[in-house]
């Protein structure tokens, strides 16, 4: 059962990846994941994925962490730059980097809450 469990935590962080990938190469992305703020969207969806891939991977380094969903975030703008219906954007890698800062930051200020109220013995 433990097996399946850390399975179900690694696949929802995969499972994200390929929701931006999807929503990253998308003709319309609008029609993908709706018209909103585009900066708040890249923000928010990087603060979810530091603490997807803290859920994912919680024994990893936090700058191993980082490094890699900065190194997928950039990847992402990059081909972006090469799809003619999509553009490179440096506003929107400096959102995607606040985002997976504050999402690590908030998995470890959880991380200590839920360790400060576990049962001692």
């Amino acid at each position: 059962m433990a097996n399946l469990w850390r399975f179900a935590l690694i696949g929802q962080y995969w499972f994200m990846l390929a929701v931006y990938v999807v929503a990253g190469t998308a003709k319309q992305p609008q029609q993908v994941v709706g018209d909103y703020n585009d900066l708040l969207m890249h923000f928010v969806g990087y603060l979810v994925a530091g603490i997807s891939i803290s859920i994912a991977y919680p024994r990893s380094s936090w700058w191993a962490r980082a490094i890699a969903l900065w190194l997928f975030s950039t990847g992402i703008e990059v081909i972006q730059y090469f799809l003619p219906w999509r553009s490179f954007d440096l506003w929107d890698m400096l959102a995607n980097t606040a985002g997976l800062i504050g999402g690590l930051v908030l998995a470890l200020l959880l991380k200590m809450l839920v360790q400060r109220f576990k049962p001692i013995g």
